[in-house]
């Protein structure tokens, strides 16, 4: 077995720690699994890690269930949850998508809260990191059966209209398609009091009108469908051999500017927030959300950093951005215990030709919020494997922020507007001063005017002057 050195120099949190060694599983094995006396050792061992990692797998277990755009990979998560944390420790994801976090926790024997404005999402973080008696896996199978009977005898002779939005990718559902979707979903609907299997099912039907969107072309809906359903169920029985006692499980479907959990109750927070102008969500799952019965539309209106936000202005947008991550770090303050460790992975974007260094506006936002910058830590990310919306460009790097938690912070809450005013407008002031200095950061080889490029302060300064309005919490009440 290969031995290790720990580096236990403290790296300025500002720098990004550059890994590119080689790097092997069972390098990272080792160094995850040993003992360390001391956080300062575990914060070395950071060090030692090749973040990218490259040739890993990272679709195994229940990570495999259902695409999801943006999601970071299991490695990141589980690093964190070995490090720091113990068994029965509570690790909190408060934008926990599509459960990565809090599968790592599930096959870790630690307990997990995960948090999603989206209830897709949470439907499938849920039903990744669950167990299921053989029992109900077996009711769930005989239905499926029930449904194949339906499908093969009589779903062209009874239409299930369903109108779809108007996008040009509804061309791509044909009425045979359409009819053979409605009638699995009004099947499993009458397993609505076996809660674990009916989501399941649900996960997996959404996982094949997924399918059908990505492919962009017509697939045999039962077929495709019966197909996961199978794998999902086996995957679950190789599941129960791993986890022989399941930790406890909670997934919200809240809002992470207002966590409905309670105070200092956790050692880690580790979560990837929305990236600014990256892509709406609400449009990704827009189809599967309809098909499911979820209420699409509520999430839409109060996405954090939609793509589809301020048209006119971009730049509102990204103070909006700033204010929701802002009263999100506030909470993550509030639920952490002291000491506790926040990691934060979020990618850079870009508006208007900007470059938009979202990191470091987050370390910016943790020196308001009692939390110390640990360490910034920046990996490639492998573009085949993670989604990003074209249409803004590509994404192929991010970045680890660590924090720790030095102290409560008393007196402040995350719904109070004055201090979310102030440390906001200091952030979009000197990204102003930045632009005026060192405009069009993020051409990305396009050739655009001077005078477009002089524009953006103007625009900068304007959104600036909308701050008020724009950082208020829209979704209460």
């Amino acid at each position: 077995m290969r031995s290790f050195s720990l580096k236990l120099n403290q790296v300025e949190a500002r720098q990004p720690i550059l890994i590119r060694q080689e790097f092997s599983p069972q390098d990272y094995e080792t160094l995850i699994s040993n003992e360390y006396k001391t956080k300062r050792e575990r914060y070395g061992v950071l060090d030692l890690i090749g973040w990218d990692f490259k040739d890993f797998q990272t679709q195994y277990l229940t990570h495999h269930f259902h695409s999801y755009p943006a999601r970071f990979i299991p490695q990141i998560p589980k690093t964190f949850i070995k490090l720091f944390t113990e068994e029965d420790d509570i690790v909190i994801d408060p934008f926990c998508g599509c459960g990565t976090a809090i599968v790592e926790a599930f096959l870790n024997g630690r307990d997990s809260i995960g948090n999603d404005f989206n209830p897709l999402a949470c439907l499938i973080a849920k039903t990744k990191a669950r167990l299921i008696p053989d029992a109900e896996l077996d009711l769930l199978g005989k239905k499926i059966l029930e449904i194949k009977r339906y499908i093969d005898s009589d779903h062209r002779r009874r239409e299930y209209l369903r109108k779809l939005p108007k996008r040009n990718i509804s061309n791509l559902f044909n009425r045979d398609m359409i009819n053979e979707i409605c009638l699995i979903k009004e099947n499993l609907d009458e397993l609505k009091d076996k809660e674990a299997i009916y989501e399941l099912g649900l996960v997996a039907l959404s996982a094949t009108i997924w399918s059908i969107i990505e492919a962009e072309n017509g697939i045999d809906i039962f077929v495709n469908f019966h197909k996961k359903i199978n794998s999902m169920t086996s995957t679950i029985k190789e599941l129960g051999k791993v986890v022989k006692r399941p930790p406890k499980v909670t997934v919200i479907n809240g809002d992470a500017r207002n966590l409905q959990i309670d105070s200092k109750i956790s050692p880690l927070i580790i979560t990837s927030p929305p990236y600014v102008n990256a892509l709406d969500y609400y449009r990704v799952h827009m189809y599967n959300m309809l098909w499911l019965g979820l209420d699409y539309e509520n999430f839409r209106r109060h996405e954090i950093g939609g793509h589809s936000h301020f048209i006119a202005n971009r730049f509102r947008l990204l103070t909006e951005y700033l204010a929701d991550m802002f009263r999100s770090i506030i909470e993550m303050n509030r639920v952490l215990k002291g000491g506790g460790i926040c990691v934060i992975v979020v990618g850079n974007s870009s508006l208007e030709y900007e470059l938009i260094e979202s990191y470091k506006f987050f370390i910016a936002m943790a020196k308001h919020t009692n939390f110390k910058p640990i360490k910034v830590i920046s990996r490639n990310i492998d573009t085949t494997r993670k989604y990003t919306s074209k249409s803004i460009g590509k994404i192929d790097d991010e970045y680890i922020v660590v924090l720790e938690k030095e102290r409560d912070l008393k007196g402040i809450s995350a719904k109070e507007d004055g201090l979310v005013e102030d440390v906001v407008a200091k952030l979009m002031k000197e990204f102003e001063q930045r632009v005026k200095e060192m405009p069009g950061t993020s051409l990305r080889g396009k050739r655009v005017s001077k005078e477009r490029l002089e524009r953006n302060a103007g625009r900068i300064a304007e959104a600036i002057k909308f701050i008020p309005q724009d950082i208020k919490i829209k979704n209460e009440g």
